[in-house]
């Protein structure tokens, strides 16, 4: 199985970014690609995950999907679909072990955008604006294609389960934007929202006079929204192993010849070294261009995130299906997870539409104008355990430095008491206490659902902000040694 970092839930990443995936098993024979979640919950909060959704399906709907699902060819006898508290998630029904393939799903029950330049719905949406869209918007092209189909669409059973509003940040006002108290994020929502309404009116023209004209931007934005948090990417394999059977027959005559020289059966053949074979001349020939193709896998995608496990969604080339594996084991009766990859709070709320509490991969970004030099902006960048990373600390390094009036290079001690004013002041600087904060979500029945989303998020952001104002003032002590 070729091995694959995860880029960014966004992916085959959680937009992670197929889900995104935090570690990469590892598997004797590299016939898997594996998937990470776009971008971008025992560890989530429950109160801001409106889980992902505002409209819960109905128990006939739930049962209806899994139907469907059976069906369809997809393979989950050990997890179905169940609610913990308001949340709905992933329920085992019998013990899963670590690196077991728990869920495999077909890839004809999948949604999925090849990098190819055709469009595979011209009466639905334009070849022009097939071809200009970012893929997410293709994507949620094809899922509305096939929701205007009713139940003639061979994935029905699935779209008619979908959340009918996940109320990410990208629907909020301004004001209740301003409640998360962040301006980072802030920003990225509202050019978020200026990009969506930008790609619905091209949308609008690239669909005149075809079946797509219909679409109102309130379901352009349901299709966007589960698209971006639900859709794996990963390096495009090409074609389906039974495609290129029909074409040319290539690997099947590289099958037969391994089974007659080494005397194996043909699968085994196809799954083992020749699989290994092929996967690295299709590695070579379409992995190194850096191809990604991108897909909506049922029953997967409605596991919830933690981003203290580790998991991997695959491709396996010659069976033409996306399993999923855990490196967790789960008895009966608990809630299953995945990662949707290392992904901060920002992405999981703006995306998603929750905050996980102790988010070990979460960070903090500051704006540093006492350190800005000739125009070189200077951000600060906290990690999660409240140090600031190597990159941001090198970079105010060496703009603080370029901007010394007298040539001589800063002391460590007067570069971390800077920093430390500049952490101070950003805390100060927020409307609301952390503890005022935390009073609120005492009472959080006196909340609305995205006031108190807003309030989970910045009260995240605040404790790792504090804690990088403790640990900066333990580092604050008399020193002469010069910054190298």
């Amino acid at each position: 199985m070729q091995q694959v970092s995860p880029a960014q839930r966004g992916q085959f990443n959680p937009t992670t970014t197929f889900r995104s995936i935090s570690q990469i098993r590892a598997i004797p024979a590299p016939r898997c690609i594996a998937l990470f979640r776009t971008r971008t919950a025992a560890s989530s909060t429950p109160a801001a995950i409106n889980n992902s959704t505002s409209n819960q399906p109905s128990a006939d709907t739930t049962q209806e999907y899994l139907s469907w699902a059976s069906t369809a060819g997809i393979i989950f006898p050990k997890v179905t679909q169940a609610f913990f508290g308001k949340i709905r998630g992933s329920k085992a029904l019998q013990p899963i072990d670590t690196e077991e393939l728990f869920i495999t799903v077909p890839r004809s029950a999948a949604l999925v955008i090849e990098p190819t330049g055709k469009c595979p719905i011209p009466d639905f949406v334009s070849l022009d604006y097939w071809k200009q869209a970012p893929w997410y918007f293709k994507m949620a092209a094809l899922l509305l294609k096939e929701a205007s189909m009713g139940k003639n669409s061979p994935v029905w059973g699935y779209i008619v389960q979908l959340p009918e509003s996940i109320d990410t940040p990208v629907r909020w006002t301004d004001t209740e934007i301003l409640e998360l108290q962040y301006s980072p994020l802030e920003t990225d929502i509202q050019q978020q929202k200026k990009l969506w309404k930008a790609q619905y009116d091209q949308f609008k023209a690239g669909s005149k006079g075809l079946k797509g004209s219909n679409v109102s931007y309130e379901r352009f934005l349901w299709a966007a929204e589960n698209v971006r948090s639900r859709a794996f990417s990963g390096p495009y394999a090409g074609a389906p192993i039974g495609d290129r059977l029909k074409l040319g027959g290539f690997v099947a005559a590289a099958g037969l010849a391994y089974v007659t020289y080494a005397h194996v059966p043909l699968e085994q053949a196809l799954n083992g070294a020749i699989a290994a074979a092929v996967f690295n001349l299709l590695y070579d020939v379409v992995l190194s261009s850096k191809l990604k193709w991108y897909a909506l896998c049922p029953v997967i995608d409605a596991i919830n995130h933690s981003s203290k496990v580790e998991s991997t969604i695959e491709y396996e080339y010659f069976k033409d299906t996306f399993v999923a594996s855990t490196n967790t084991a789960y008895n009966p009766g608990e809630q299953v997870f995945i990662s949707y990859g290392p992904q901060p709070n920002s992405a999981l709320f703006q995306y998603y539409g929750f905050t996980e509490m102790g988010n070990k991969n979460d960070v903090y970004a500051v704006y540093a104008a006492e350190l800005q030099n000739n125009g070189e902006k200077v951000n600060l960048v906290v990690s999660a355990n409240g140090n600031l990373t190597p990159e941001s600390l090198k970079n105010a390094l060496e703009v603080s430095n370029r901007g010394n009036g007298d040539g001589g290079e800063k002391n460590v001690e007067e570069l971390r008491k800077e920093i430390l004013n500049i952490l101070e002041k950003e805390l100060a600087s927020k409307p609301t206490s952390l503890a005022h904060d935390e009073r609120q979500l005492a009472t959080p029945h006196l909340l609305t659902p995205r006031k108190r989303a807003a309030i989970e998020f910045r009260v995240e952001k605040k404790r790792l902000l504090e804690r990088a104002v403790q640990r900066a003032k333990r580092k604050v002590a008399p020193s002469n040694k010069k910054i190298t």
